[in-house]
């Protein structure tokens, strides 16, 4: 549909990387991915922090100053947590060592500078500023100076960032705002202030389970674009349920998609980004059904696999 495909790097690398850190990012960046995925919770203080699952855990995390103030093994909300709280924190288990066996907790070079720059372990959970930043001094002289090539500093340059908004329809306690799906509220205008101080709006995508959110954020900062996230489901028309949330991509589970959708989808006008796959006999499937882009735990996997086939990102 596009004339550029898009490789997705899920929660950054996880194949590679414990999920959702600046170590994945970092892996992303290297392998040349088009687009980082990642997803977005409130504190308590309402900083948008960058951690797949509401609650914290103790095989995602553990703790390097337990002031007993909250214990992981009670998997505390992050909403009810400050993110001096969470920053208690170090990101860097592997809660899924069977699917993920190549997974590696070693940090990675420039993770590791940007930690040190802004006083944080370099597995601290990120905030969304904290990610723009990182891909900003990637793409800058200390990327360079941490030996990235020429070429990966001009992709990061040109990295498209995926925010998954992680709202539960109807528990706004998840996030810890006030939103109904009536109006915007305080994760929206964290997103939108974020992106605009990054000088970032035209290469960010904001997604969500919940599409009503979706059309607040392009209601709210027009250059933004809008995803839908589906799981499990296939809509009688994808196209029309992307064009209700003002949103240009269509992002659906990969297994609850065929190749009419994707017709379907293309002939509205909208971008067909299927999640989250990882095998080649799927990722041959979906290339020959004509979909735009894939995000994968292996974006290594995906990257070669994509260059012998002469199908540029």
């Amino acid at each position: 549909m596009l004339s550029f495909f898009e490789l997705q790097g899920h929660r950054g690398a996880r194949g590679l990387k414990p999920e959702n850190t600046f170590s994945a990012f970092e892996s992303a960046l290297d392998l040349g991915v088009t687009s980082i995925e990642t997803d977005i919770h409130l504190t308590r203080d309402g900083v948008p922090v960058l951690m797949h699952d509401p609650r914290l855990s103790d095989s995602l995390c553990t703790l390097t100053n337990d002031d007993g103030s909250f214990s992981l093994s009670q998997h505390p909300l992050i909403s009810a947590l400050t993110l001096a709280q969470i920053r208690r924190c170090r990101a860097d288990r592997n809660p899924d060592a069977r699917r993920f066996p190549r997974q590696d907790a070693s940090v990675t070079p420039l993770a590791r500078w940007f930690g040190d720059q802004q006083g944080l372990d370099p597995y601290s959970p990120p905030t969304l500023p904290d990610l723009f930043a990182l891909v900003d001094v990637y793409a800058g002289s200390p990327g360079a100076a941490m030996g990235k090539t020429d070429s990966q500093r001009e992709k990061a340059a040109r990295l498209r960032f995926d925010l998954e908004l992680k709202r539960v329809p109807f528990h706004p306690e998840v996030i810890n705002d006030s939103y109904t799906g009536e109006a915007p509220d305080l994760l929206e205008q964290k997103i939108v202030a974020a992106a605009r101080a990054a000088n970032v709006v035209q290469r960010t995508i904001v997604r969500s389970f919940d599409h009503r959110c979706v059309r607040f954020l392009r209601q709210m900062e027009p250059g933004l674009t809008g995803a839908v996230l589906l799981a499990y489901t296939a809509p009688v028309s994808p196209g029309d349920l992307a064009q209700t949330a003002d949103a240009s991509i269509y992002c659906p589970s990969f297994d609850f998609l065929d190749a009419e959708q994707v017709r379907a989808a293309h002939a509205a006008g909208t971008r067909v980004l299927p999640w989250t796959v990882n095998e080649p006999n799927d990722w041959e499937k979906l290339i020959d059904w004509g979909v735009d882009g894939i995000t994968t735990d292996y974006p290594d996997r995906l990257a070669t696999w994509l260059q012998e086939r002469g199908i540029t990102y």
